[in-house]
């Protein structure tokens, strides 16, 4: 019996993560609409969700543009940090080079002062060896001279001086300069000239390149300068610009938040009666409802199911040689109050809804007086009752809130799981799905559940352990009389 129970734990625990929300049961479409009413007649909200189906439709495309936004804000915004670091980093490495030609350009112009000196001196020396010949021929005539002047002379030593002169004179008329020297000296001293003028004369090549390098370095400084302070601007105002974007990115998601919350407080279209036809243009847009079947009315027969299943376990395990025929014709008797129900409270429901609702109220009976024999075989007669009956209460109170809020509005994700856990739910989920052309998967889904915790329950039935009846506890012995 316990291996019963734990198995209905599970199904349970696994009805909890299964696609079964209430709004898709009268609403299988991607916009969600209120609850459908019941009552067939003139529908005088056909214009209303019209316009908030529109509204809706306009917010989507609103919220994507707003995200777009949003996102290529904060990219430009990273775009601008990563351009900004890089403008200062280039501007810093600018006025390095500035830095540097200046220092160039200074230490140029000391070097074009000593290239002039260094002009002179070589123009100096070469225009003394080109003019090697002529005072070799000046050196040669005054030679010729002093020994003219000493002929006849016998004093010893002016003949040896004049001796001295004349071997002089013929070392003089030998010597003489390469071929190629006067030429190379030429080039030495054009050359020297040539350096000194691009080194420190205005209109050469390289002074007037070195010039415009160094003004050019300057401007370049000042001007990555202006960028980089034109970029920190820019970046400030991407960051306003990101936060003006989320800003208008939320208030757009918010809005279609309220838009939806609008459609879903909206009733879903009604049921028109037979022979009725609707004569404005919107009602002819608007996909015509045939039946309905309001969700609250779905659960509270639910609901009923479940409360009459735990009635008829706890009957059934008062008389446990009657269980049976309790269970059986408690569950008919109750399936057929449900149906009547239905059927007076619901608007054109067809008869594949009507079977639908037949097995699903049958199997919630089944399901509720066989898990409550369960635990009033595990947990006796009086701790399982109570459990059975608080387990019940609980399905009322969670259940019937989800819904009721889903009927008008949006349910958190978490309460749906939590509803999804109790068998009522599950049962809800069928009766509304098959009046409301819901959600054909979440149909299914609950009504399997059903069924496999029903099967549970009769086989729960038809195990023989049966809590005894309480017997009176025994009188107390009496003293004998006196």
């Amino acid at each position: 019996m316990k291996l019963r129970l734990i198995a209905a734990v599970i199904v349970l625990i696994v009805g909890a993560f299964l696609p079964m929300s209430p709004a898709t049961t009268w609403s299988s479409g991607e916009q969600v609409t209120g609850a459908p009413a019941a009552t067939p007649g003139p529908d005088s909200l056909i214009d209303a969700r019209r316009a908030t189906g529109e509204a809706g439709a306009q917010t989507g495309f609103l919220t994507q543009g707003t995200t777009q936004l949003k996102d290529g804000s904060v990219a430009l915004r990273d775009g601008l940090d990563e351009l900004a670091g890089g403008a200062d980093t280039a501007q810093q490495g600018a006025q390095e080079l500035s830095n540097g030609m200046n220092a160039l350009s200074g230490g140029l112009a000391e070097l074009g002062s000593g290239a002039n000196q260094v002009a002179d001196g070589v123009g100096t020396a070469v225009n003394a060896v080109v003019g090697f010949e002529a005072i070799k021929g000046q050196v040669i005539g005054a030679i010729d001279r002093a020994v003219a002047d000493t002929e006849g002379v016998q004093d010893p030593e002016v003949q040896a001086a004049r001796q001295s002169l004349t071997d002089l004179r013929g070392q003089v008329e030998v010597a003489q300069l390469p071929e190629d020297i006067v030429t190379q000296l030429n080039q030495l001293r054009d050359g020297s000239r040539e350096l000194a003028n691009q080194l420190a004369t205005p209109g050469y090549p390289f002074f007037d390149g070195m010039y415009q390098a160094t003004t050019g370095s300057t401007e370049l400084a000042n001007g990555l300068a202006q960028l980089r302070d034109g970029v920190t601007t820019a970046r400030d105002g991407s960051q306003e610009l990101a936060d003006g974007a989320t800003q208008v990115d939320t208030i757009a998601t918010n809005t279609g938040d309220k838009i939806d919350t609008v459609r879903r407080a909206i009733p879903g279209p009604t049921p028109q009666a037979a022979g009725a036809a609707e004569t404005t243009a919107a009602a002819e847009e608007e996909e015509a409802v045939t039946s309905a079947l309001s969700p609250l009315v779905a659960m509270l027969i639910a609901a009923l199911m479940v409360l009459g299943g735990l009635a008829l376990a706890l009957a059934a395990y008062a008389a446990p040689g009657s269980r049976w025929s309790i269970a059986g014709f408690g569950a008919a008797f109750l399936t057929v109050i449900g149906l009547i129900l239905v059927m007076v409270l619901g608007a054109g429901l067809t008869p594949v809804a009507m079977l639908l609702f037949a097995a699903a109220l049958f199997t919630a009976v089944a399901a509720a007086t066989g898990v409550t024999w369960l635990v009033l075989n595990v947990f006796g007669p009086r701790i399982g009752a109570g459990i059975a009956a608080a387990f019940a209460a609980i399905q009322v109170g969670v259940v019937g809130w989800v819904w009721k809020t889903a009927s008008v509005g949006t349910v958190a994700a978490a309460w749906e799981h939590v509803a999804a856990f109790m068998p009522l739910h599950w049962t809800t989920t069928v009766v509304s799905a098959a009046g409301n052309h819901g959600n054909q998967q979440a149909m299914w889904i609950a009504l399997a559940l059903s069924v496999v915790l029903a099967v549970l329950g009769v086989e729960a039935l038809r195990s023989r352990e049966a809590a005894p009846a309480v017997q009176p506890a025994p009188a107390a012995p009496t003293a004998p009389s006196a």
